[in-house]
């Protein structure tokens, strides 16, 4: 009792008084005070199999009028059980029917991204085509001699310059050489 008294008055409200932001709080501090102690996380529920109907079927209904008042009872238990069945059946082909619109949707939105990848990658080859071309025509027209070239101001430029030729004379010369045809 003395325990009770001590605790704040938050503390002490009934479980059916708490918010359940609050209830929420109260069971995550009991689980963090025992930290050591596993938690039972429960499994999910299985769907529910209903029981095959019977081979044999006991009480029977005769072909005489009028039955009995003994028999509404039995007859009421084989309705609800035959409405249960078809409602489990309903349910079930619900289920498929669902599942099988939702496959389908899938596979139609994923032929549709495929379809728009594919294009936009057939576009984006187009342009990537394109810009290469247009790089090449530009890197020819940089080296053909239409385009003026600038005048050397400094002796380091000369000199590179009067190197670059004498470079070109020994290839050229190297080349000629290759090309005269050696008999034997």
């Amino acid at each position: 009792m003395a325990d009770k008294a001590d605790k704040p008055k938050e503390e002490r409200k009934s479980w059916h008084t708490l918010s359940y932001q609050e209830q929420q709080q109260r069971q995550l501090q009991k689980l963090f005070e025992r930290v050591d102690k596993p938690v039972a996380i429960p499994e999910p529920t299985k769907e529910r199999v209903a029981k095959p109907p019977p081979d044999v079927v006991r009480n029977v209904q005769g072909s005489s009028a009028g039955a009995g008042s003994g028999e509404f009872h039995v007859y009421r238990a084989l309705r609800r059980k035959e409405y249960t069945r078809l409602k489990d059946m309903d349910e079930q082909e619900l289920k498929e029917k669902e599942a099988r619109d939702y496959e389908e949707k899938l596979a139609r939105m994923r032929a549709e991204d495929e379809e728009r990848t594919a294009k936009n990658r057939a576009k984006r080859r187009r342009k990537n085509k394109d810009s290469k071309e247009k790089e090449k025509g530009e890197k020819v027209a940089k080296t053909s001699e239409d385009t003026p070239k600038k005048k050397s101001d400094t002796k380091s430029d000369k000199k590179i310059e009067g190197e670059k030729k004498e470079s070109n004379e020994k290839s050229n010369a190297d080349n000629d050489s290759s090309e005269i045809p050696i008999t034997p």
